[in-house]
């Protein structure tokens, strides 16, 4: 237990007063060896006192050094946090911008029309990319000098100040030759020349991107920042060049519907200077086609007077009436009435086809059993089929196939499609009339086994006076006139006609016949 120091001092000051006063040599003595064991004290106290405070101020040591590196750490943890959240304004800064860049890339693709398309760069889009001041050039077309066509946080005094700099044969001749970027973060860090265009553009940092438009450089995007702390970093290069990629396909796009529209009316002009010109010409063709109509009306018309006249006189020459008649003189009439009977129906056609066209001729449409009218044609054309030994086959239904038509007139398309077939029907052949019924109409097919029509006649087969060419029309003579005769009274009663056929192997005539009433019961044939 050790001893208060202050006790041991009252002590030694008690020795030394009893040592002054008593005069006694042993005493003193004693008193001295007292003091003497009283001063060893102090001093062994003092000394431990000493490694007492010793070992204090080297625990203070540890601490201070502790507090030094906690200090450091502390300072590299607020560096790290300050590193962590600028990183972190970055990123953000760097989803914002993308964000809207996305949105300016819809806005830009939403025309194309090179006027709007700039006005849909807005200083909202712009402040959103983390941008105080933008200003975008591009080369005039004609001229080829830069133009400025958008402008945000520029005045039209410095906007002006600025296409009045020599800037794009100094400080752009790198951006506009070789397409690369120009990024300048501060003044402190600028060159002379940046320097002055920082002064030009009013700004403490900024970024210059070239516009590229199908491999080559029209123009250039400047962005750029006053406050010295929201300085343009080398990050935003990568959205300005994104920016710069949507501007240039979206220019493209443009200049290309500009070339698509101009076309486009050139040709909507030619289309209708054209359309006029046949319309015209469509006029003269209806007027030439009336006039051949009228002429051949009126031909046909005089033709049959004589006609008749000649197959009068060439009957009664036959029969002996006016004098005996000789076997050549016979023979030589005989060729008379048979060639006047072809003229007279080559007459009957021609006014035939005269009055369709002019809508002359009206028919008789009525409700009519359509097996009948076949059955009574066959039983007409059996005694030709089969001296040609020839096979006419009828493929229809029991019941009546009832039709709105005509008679008289589809009678004489079944004649002259028959005789057609018979016409290219060797001996030994087939033909055959077959109906098929259908939800609206009555199909008819006609089909031979003749030496059938080539895939170039068959568009023109239905034209007046065409005929094909081959071995047996070089043979029998014909006026051309059957098949376009047939067209128009199928068309006239609201149905179609065309054919298939290959050579060598047949011909078959389709055509449809109406089963809905045709509400006209006198239907002129136009």
């Amino acid at each position: 237990m050790k001893i208060n120091i202050w006790l041991i001092l009252i002590i030694g000051a008690a020795v030394l007063s009893v040592v002054v006063i008593v005069n006694n040599m042993v005493a003193k003595l004693m008193g001295g060896f007292i003091l003497l064991v009283l001063l060893a004290y102090l001093a062994e106290i003092s000394r431990e006192e000493r490694e007492q405070i010793d070992k204090m101020q080297h625990a203070l040591d540890k601490l201070r050094n502790a507090y030094g590196e906690l200090d450091e750490q502390a300072k590299i943890i607020i560096r790290t946090d300050l590193e962590l959240n600028r990183t972190q304004e970055q990123l953000d800064k760097k989803i914002n911008g993308l964000y809207t860049l996305h949105e300016l890339g819809k806005l830009i693709s939403s025309t194309l029309e090179t006027e709007k398309l700039f006005s849909q760069i807005t200083e909202p889009l712009i402040l959103k990319l983390g941008f105080e001041k933008t200003i975008i050039f591009l080369k005039n077309k004609d001229t080829q000098i830069l133009e400025c066509k958008a402008a945000i946080g520029f005045s039209s005094m410095l906007i002006r100040k600025v296409e009045q700099a020599n800037i794009e044969k100094e400080f752009l001749k790198n951006v506009l030759e070789t397409g690369s970027s120009i990024w300048v973060k501060s003044g402190e860090t600028a060159t002379e020349e940046q320097k002055a265009w920082l002064e030009l553009f009013e700004v403490s940092s900024f970024v210059i991107v070239p516009m590229v438009i199908k491999e080559s450089v029209e123009g250039y995007i400047f962005v750029g920042n006053q406050t010295s702390y929201n300085y343009v970093s080398e990050g935003d290069i990568d959205s300005l060049f994104i920016l710069s990629n949507q501007l240039g396909i979206a220019l493209d796009n443009a200049r290309l519907y500009a070339q698509l529209k101009r076309s486009h009316d050139q040709l909507e002009i030619r289309v209708q200077e054209r359309t006029k010109e046949l319309a015209e010409a469509n006029k003269q063709l209806i007027k030439l086609n009336q006039m051949k109509s009228d002429f051949v009306s009126a031909v046909s018309h005089e033709l049959r007077t004589p006609l008749t006249s000649i197959k009068g006189y060439a009957a009664i020459l036959s029969a002996g009436r006016l004098g005996e008649v000789s076997a050549v003189q016979a023979e030589k009439l005989n060729k008379i009435n048979i060639h006047s009977d072809e003229l007279i129906k080559l007459v009957n056609d021609l006014l035939d086809i005269a009055r369709i066209e002019s809508g002359k001729i009206c028919m008789s449409i009525k409700h009519s059993a359509l097996n009948e009218i076949i059955k009574s044609i066959a039983d007409l054309f059996f005694p030709q089929t089969d001296e040609k030994n020839i096979s006419l086959k009828l493929e229809m239904p029991d019941e009546d196939i009832m039709v709105w038509m005509d008679s008289s007139q589809i009678s004489r398309v079944f004649i002259n499609l028959i005789a057609n077939a018979m016409k290219f029907t060797p001996e030994q052949g087939s033909i055959t009339i077959r109906i098929k019924p259908g939800e609206k109409f009555i199909n008819v097919e006609i089909a031979d086994s003749g030496i059938g029509i080539s895939e170039n006649d068959i568009p023109r087969l239905f034209d007046e006076f065409y005929r094909v060419d081959n071995s047996i029309n070089a043979e029998k003579k014909g006026t051309g006139l059957g098949l376009s005769l047939v067209k128009k009274i199928i068309e006239a009663h609201k149905g179609e006609i065309w054919v298939t056929s290959e050579i060598g192997k047949g011909t078959t005539f389709h055509f449809s016949l109406s089963i809905a009433q045709i509400k006209e019961t006198q239907l002129k044939i136009n």
